[in-house]
């Protein structure tokens, strides 16, 4: 039945269609156990990469596949086969054209490495998520992140020569970086931790969400990370209207879910303009030493693009691939010892193409976008669309969107899969039932009548 002005029906929330239990049984425990590992591996990742070395990125490995194997069991398939399906559909085929891909990338073996992780990376998220559902999981990645926080600050402040630089006396010596090992990733822990003590965080005291957010807010000032800062303050603005919007209109549907394509339709046209003719981006990024000089990064990224712009050199063909990395051929010095291109849209330009570039974004910006806007009364609705667009702006500067185990990548995950988890199934029209007829009710008292005689 249609609300008046031609409103569809509200959608309930997937969590209020399913029974919680009070008491968690052993496989949740052992679910929320996995899902803090994966967090704790994940904030951890990039002190692991930056001061241990190949073997340290080793040992990470091996805890993500022993990780993996208790998520397994966790979800008990041996009941249900269908739990393995965890991923949802836009997921699974971004992730399957980026597997392609590796067929015709520079290194099989390299590609396969890093899409075997973050598929597995990807399927623990969401599978861990649906077993132990959005409020715990909410509850448990916001204790984490307090940890993180917290070991930042103690790491700042007694140990200055780690947190801030080598040989800093002091805190104020240098942009913080904490336990973290760079800045740009204790910024973005920082900012993560904000949006979590200002979205969906009712049940948790007043004093620790107003202490935490300051604290945390105050950190992300110090670390100097510029693109942490902004996003951070352009997730807290959506964020607010996306509430507001909400809490107005109910559980009804908040916009036509079409609209949710328009942002990819401006991303295309990028796309295909910058393949076509490249010489205006080239003047938007002709100041060397802009953005800390990443532009002389996606100078050589945009060339790069121009020259396979359907297929591109394949996924995980660009970085830490040894001497056949594709970026040798449009660069030198510095730039070819990077990680990363310090813009994940282009980086995936560059290795699975213009198509597969777009599918990524239609599984992670419209299909969640499109959830969104079709309404529903959960409270981690907010908090899941205002972590997306945190990490969906992050990647313009940093490269996390479909990268392993990177942090953006993990918590971009982790709010699809609550936007997923709380978001709706339609709840089936009905007509409304009239009243009898007098003539009818007259009809049914004779034949009871009938009856009785």
């Amino acid at each position: 039945m249609e609300q008046p002005g031609g409103v569809r029906l509200p959608r309930l929330s997937r969590s209020a269609t399913r029974r919680k239990a009070e008491n968690p049984g052993w496989n949740n425990l052992l679910a929320q156990a996995v899902f803090a590992g994966f967090l704790a591996l994940a904030m951890a990742g990039p002190w692991m990469t930056s001061v241990g070395g190949f073997m340290m990125s080793q040992y990470r490995t091996i805890g993500y596949l022993a990780l993996f194997i208790v998520a397994l069991v966790s979800v008990r398939p041996w009941q249900q086969p269908q739990r393995l399906l965890a991923i949802p559909w836009p997921i699974a085929a971004a992730l399957l054209y980026c597997l392609l891909s590796i067929f015709w990338g520079l290194s099989f073996e390299d590609g396969l490495r890093k899409i075997a992780l973050t598929a597995i990376i990807v399927w623990s998220l969401f599978a861990l998520i649906r077993e132990i559902g959005a409020e715990r999981t909410v509850a448990i990645l916001r204790v984490v992140m307090f940890i993180v926080l917290f070991c930042n600050y103690f790491v700042v402040l007694l140990a200055p020569d780690v947190g801030v630089r080598p040989n800093a006396i002091a805190i104020w010596d240098g942009p913080w970086r904490g336990v973290m090992g760079q800045k740009n990733w204790a910024g973005f822990a920082c900012a993560i931790t904000v949006l979590l003590c200002v979205f969906d965080a009712k049940r948790v005291p007043i004093a620790l969400r107003i202490g935490g957010g300051i604290a945390a807010g105050l950190f992300l000032i110090f670390t100097d990370s510029a693109t942490s800062m902004g996003m951070c303050l352009f997730a807290l603005f959506f964020g607010g209207l996306f509430y507001l919007h909400s809490a107005r209109l109910g559980r009804a549907r908040l916009a036509a879910p079409g609209w949710a394509w328009a942002p990819l339709a401006v991303f295309a046209i990028l796309f295909i303009t910058m393949a076509v003719n490249p010489q205006p981006y080239f003047e938007l990024i002709s100041d060397p030493e802009a953005f800390t000089g990443r532009t002389q990064i996606w100078a050589a990224l945009i060339k790069l693009y121009v020259d396979q712009p359907l297929t591109g050199v394949g996924f995980g063909s660009i970085w830490d691939i040894g001497d056949t990395r594709a970026i040798s051929q449009y660069a030198s010095g510095w730039i070819i010892e990077q990680s990363e291109g310090h813009n994940g849209y282009l980086d995936l330009l560059v290795q699975i193409g213009a198509p597969g570039t777009l599918l990524v974004l239609f599984a992670t910006l419209v299909w969640p976008l499109e959830r969104l806007l079709r309404g529903g009364d959960h409270p981690a609705r907010t908090l899941g669309a205002a972590l997306m667009i945190f990490c969906l702006g992050h990647n313009f500067t940093e490269t996390t969107l479909f990268d392993r185990d990177t942090v953006g990548q993990v918590t971009i995950m982790i709010a699809i899969a609550l936007i997923w988890s709380v978001t709706a199934i339609a709840i089936p029209a009905q007509k409304p039932q009239s009243p009898p007829s007098p003539s009818h009710a007259k009809r049914k008292r004779r034949r009871i009548r009938a009856s009785a005689e």
